[in-house]
C-alpha cells in the first residue's frame, strides 16, 4: 500500500506517464488526462477545437443531454475539457472528478471504473460516425471559439499580458495562443480533425494524474484500461529552447477605449526551470512583485501612489519575467523608473536578511501546501513531466533554503529588459515617456 500523501510517478510506456497522489483529504477521486506537444501554428487551433468537441459527447452519448445525464448518474461527477498552454507547450486537458467509492455505500456502481471507461470513449469514440466529428458540432464550436477569442479584451490585465508576450516573443512558440487562430478555421473539417486527433493520441506524450484515496495497483490498472489504443510514438521534441535576445529595449503602445492603462514590462532571465539558479529566480520574483507585501507594491502603490495594481510573475519553461501594473497613462515614465529602481536595488544586493527570510517563509508555506491543493499539485507535476524533471515541491523548498543575497543579486543582474508594452486610452502625446 502506498503511504498516505505520497506521490508516485510510473512510466507505463514511452511518453506515457502515470502520476499518483494518494490523498485522502477529499471525498472524491480526481483524474486529469493530458495530451501535450510544443506549440505550433495551425496545430494549436486544431487542439483548441478538439478540446471543445470532447465536451459534446461520445458515439453512445451523442448529445449534451445524454452526456450530462450520464455524468449526473455518476453521483454528481464533474467533467470538463480545455486546451491550455504551459510555457512553450500546448496540451488538451480532460478532468473528471467522481465520488470516492467508500462514501457511496453498499450496492453502488464502481463510479471510478465507469468514469475511466467514459474518458476512454470520449477520446477514442467522440460524437460522430467514427470517420468524422459531427460537422454541425464543429461549426458551433468554431463560432463559440471565435467569440471567446474576440472577448479576450474583456479582461484587460490578461489581454495586456498576452499582447506583451506576442510582441516580445514573435517567432517563438510561447507567442502562440492555446485558443488558436480563427484564420485557420476554413481549412478544418470534421474528417481531417478526427484524423488529427487519432494521430496525436497515437504519437504525442500522454500523462494521467490520479489524486485520491486510491492505491498504486488500482491506479495502474485503471490507467492501462484508459489507454488501450494503439500507440506509435513520434520523434522526441529535439533541441533545447533558445532564448532570443533583443539588442535594445522595445516599447509598444496600443490605444483602445479603456479608462485606465496597463503596463507590462518583459524581461529575459536567462534561467529556465531546472537550472541551478531557478530557486533563486523564484525567490527573487516573490521579493520583487510576487505577493501583496512585495517591493513593487510598497514603492509604486503604497508610497508613490502610481498604480492601483502591480505584480510580477515568471514563465518557468520560457525563461521570462513580467511586471504588470495598472496605471494612469501619465504615470508611464515614472512607473518604469520605479520598476528599474527596485531592480537596481536587487542587483546591488541591497536587501536585508529579514526581508529575504520573510519571503522564504511565504514561499515555504506555498510549496509545502501544494500537496493539499489538487489543481496546484497537478500543474506543478505536469510542468515537471513536460520537461522530464522529477522534482518535488519539498525538494524545491530545500533548494530555496540555501539561496542567499549574492544568489539573488546575481540572478537580478542577469535580467535583460526586452519589451515594454502599454495598453492605454489616451493619445500617444498624452503618454508621459
Amino acid at each position: 500500500m502506498q503511504p498516505v500523501g505520497e506521490f508516485t510517478r510510473i512510466d507505463l510506456a514511452a511518453d506515457i506517464g502515470l502520476h499518483l497522489h494518494r490523498l485522502p483529504l477529499f471525498k472524491t477521486v480526481r483524474v486529469d488526462f493530458c495530451i501535450s506537444e510544443k506549440l505550433r501554428p495551425g496545430r494549436n487551433t486544431r487542439l483548441a477545437l478538439i478540446s471543445r468537441l470532447l465536451e459534446r459527447g461520445t458515439r453512445t452519448l451523442p448529445d449534451l443531454q445524454s452526456l450530462n445525464r450520464f455524468i449526473d448518474d455518476l453521483y454528481g461527477a464533474h467533467y470538463y475539457a480545455e486546451a491550455e498552454r504551459m510555457g512553450d507547450f500546448n496540451y488538451i486537458h480532460l478532468c473528471l472528478e467522481v465520488a470516492d467509492q467508500q462514501y457511496l455505500g453498499a450496492g453502488a456502481p464502481d463510479v471510478l471504473a465507469h468514469g475511466m471507461a467514459f474518458l476512454n470513449e470520449i477520446l477514442s469514440a467522440p460524437a460522430g460516425d467514427g470517420v468524422s466529428f459531427r460537422e454541425d458540432y464543429l461549426a458551433q464550436e468554431k463560432r463559440v471559439l471565435s467569440e471567446i477569442i474576440a472577448d479576450r479584451f474583456n479582461d484587460k490585465i490578461a489581454y495586456a499580458r498576452r499582447r506583451c508576450i506576442e510582441e516580445m516573443c514573435r517567432g517563438e512558440a510561447i507567442a502562440l495562443s492555446p485558443l488558436g487562430d480563427v484564420a485557420d478555421f476554413p481549412a478544418i473539417d470534421g474528417r481531417a480533425l478526427l484524423h488529427f486527433q487519432r494521430e496525436i493520441l497515437a504519437a504525442n506524450r500522454l500523462d494521467v494524474f490520479i489524486s485520491g484515496d486510491i492505491d498504486q495497483e488500482q491506479a495502474r490498472n485503471l490507467a492501462v484500461q484508459l489507454l488501450n489504443w494503439q500507440r506509435d510514438p513520434g520523434p522526441t521534441a529535439g533541441a533545447e529552447p533558445v532564448l532570443h535576445h533583443r539588442p535594445t529595449e522595445r516599447q509598444v503602445f496600443e490605444y483602445r477605449e479603456v479608462q485606465q492603462a496597463t503596463l507590462v514590462a518583459g524581461y529575459r532571465t536567462g534561467v529556465m526551470y531546472g537550472d541551478e539558479d531557478y530557486p533563486a529566480l523564484v525567490l527573487l520574483n516573490l521579493l520583487l512583485g510576487g505577493e501583496g507585501t512585495s517591493r513593487l507594491f510598497k514603492s509604486l502603490r503604497e508610497e508613490a501612489g502610481l498604480c492601483y495594481y502591480v505584480a510580477s510573475h515568471i514563465e518557468p519553461l520560457s525563461g521570462l519575467l513580467f511586471v504588470v501594473a495598472g496605471i494612469g497613462a501619465e504615470a508611464y515614465g515614472r512607473a518604469l523608473d520605479g520598476i528599474e529602481r527596485e531592480l537596481d536595488i536587487l542587483r546591488q544586493g541591497r536587501v536585508d536578511s529579514g526581508e529575504i527570510a520573510a519571503a522564504r517563509k511565504l514561499l515555504r508555506a506555498y510549496l509545502l501546501g501544494i500537496g493539499e491543493d489538487r489543481d496546484a499539485h497537478f500543474r506543478y507535476r505536469l510542468r515537471s513531466a513536460l520537461v522530464g524533471i522529477d522534482e518535488t515541491p519539498e525538494a524545491m523548498w530545500a533548494a530555496v533554503e540555501y539561496v542567499g543575497g549574492e544568489d539573488l543579486a546575481r540572478v537580478a543582474r542577469g535580467l535583460e529588459s526586452d519589451t515594454v508594452y502599454m495598453l492605454h486610452g489616451g493619445m500617444r502625446a498624452e503618454v508621459a515617456v
